[in-house]
């Protein structure tokens, strides 16, 4: 009885889809499952436990790639960016959503979106406008909040790396990057407004920025309208970050 199957009268595309599945939801915590990927036993038993404090934002666990058998071939790249920030990826951490954002919003996704369980009430859905980076910027709200975000050292996902799925399709014809730009770009704005960016951040941000705009004719048209609507709001950089990120790169390229 706890478990309903529905189905839509017609296609919705992908982040439509999702955005229907969590209006009929009915419960306090959600986690998407992507239709090739596995969650092993226990996993969203574990990420549960993490929430019954009711400070906690959301709770993501540790992900393994995996071929199209599910036989694990590598981690994910949120691992190596929590080693490099001081972070045990192997141990439970609890940590406010700010300190997990600093070094996400470097351009890292921590946890595969099939492996993060987060309050339903803390958002409204997938921005629509992307395609495969939509959940990479849900978690990026959901970091922004600066709630408390619990991580799992456990494998709890095995993420399928299957040819000719959706994002393999978006990582061949580089639309998974565009999109990431922009995604990035719209989480750092949304930031700035509420707080001092560290220097690492905002010269990010300057960088991101102009790839965007000097790159952005090789985008397919469709993709660069959505892109270019995502990003109609979204601030230039302050000119003193642009002189400052011009001259640590020349320093760093000498």
């Amino acid at each position: 009885p706890r478990v309903r199957v529905e189905r839509n009268e017609q296609n919705l595309g992908m982040t439509g889809n999702w955005n229907r599945c969590l209006s009929l939801a009915r419960g306090e915590l959600v986690v998407k499952l992507d239709a090739d990927d596995a969650l092993r036993p226990g996993a969203i038993e574990s990420m549960a436990a993490a929430m019954e404090n009711p400070n906690v934002a959301a709770c993501g666990i540790r992900s393994l790639q995996c071929d199209e058998t599910l036989e694990p071939f590598d981690g994910i790249q949120g691992d190596d960016a929590m080693l490099r920030n001081g972070i045990d990826p192997y141990h439970d951490t609890v940590l406010d959503g700010q300190v997990w954002y600093d070094f996400a919003a470097m351009g890292n996704q921590l946890w595969s979106s099939s492996a993060f369980l987060f309050r339903r009430a803390l958002v409204t859905g997938w921005d629509a406008r992307f395609g495969c980076a939509s959940d990479t910027e849900l978690i990026w709200r959901v970091l922004e909040s600066g709630r408390p975000v619990a991580h799992r050292g456990v494998v709890g996902l095995l993420y399928r790396v299957r040819p000719g799925s959706i994002s393999d399709e978006y990582r061949k014809r580089g639309w998974l990057t565009w999109e990431a730009i922009a995604a990035n770009l719209l989480s750092l704005s949304r930031v700035r407004a509420q707080r001092p960016l560290r220097r690492a951040l905002r010269m990010h941000y300057v960088r991101l920025w102009r790839l965007w705009h000097r790159s952005k004719r090789e985008v397919p048209e469709a993709l660069c309208a959505n892109l270019d609507d995502v990003l109609r709001k979204v601030a230039p950089p302050p000119l003193a970050d642009v002189v400052l990120t011009r001259l640590r790169d020349a320093v760093s390229a000498a």
